[in-house]
């Protein structure tokens, strides 16, 4: 009879070189097919619907503002404004809208090149909307837009 012989032990490894290839592939395309929010939005609004509706030239720079019920209870029922990541008032609307102008880039500071991009409940009543617009004429900021859905006509 023949003697056995152990063979040597098969490396059952599996290749793992071109593995940091796939994440970095897999990294760049979620940071370019991701679009990043300013803020998260903390009121409810359900958008209105519009025919026309235009898009904003990538030259202006847009600073959101929204208006509508807050989602927590515990901060009531009643329309607020809420601009970054806070609930002000039309008199807080200044001093956020400087500050706000103060971070964009020189070429950009002007109120002629800046949109105020108003998010806004479809059924808010509109005392609180002309406050926010007098306000806003007041302190030199004219340029407004109004987030809509497109509807289609039928």
């Amino acid at each position: 009879m023949g003697k056995f012989r152990k063979k040597a032990a098969v490396s059952q490894s599996i290749p793992t070189a071109s593995l940091p290839d796939i994440i970095f592939i897999l990294l760049f395309f979620f940071m370019v097919a991701t679009k990043m929010r300013k803020a998260d939005p903390k009121v409810v609004f359900e958008q209105a619907s519009a025919t026309q509706v235009q898009s904003i030239p990538e030259t202006m720079e847009t600073i959101d503002l929204f208006i509508g019920k807050p989602k927590d209870s515990k901060f009531g029922t009643v329309p607020v404004i809420q601009a970054g990541e806070n609930f002000i008032t039309t008199d807080g609307l200044g001093p956020y809208l400087s500050e706000a102008r103060t971070k964009l880039p020189a070429s950009k500071r002007s109120p002629g090149k800046i949109i105020i991009n108003i998010k806004m409940d479809e059924n808010l009543p509109i005392g609180i909307l002309i406050d926010v617009k007098q306000k806003l004429r007041k302190i030199g900021f004219r340029n407004l837009n109004y987030t809509a859905l497109k509807h289609s006509k039928l």
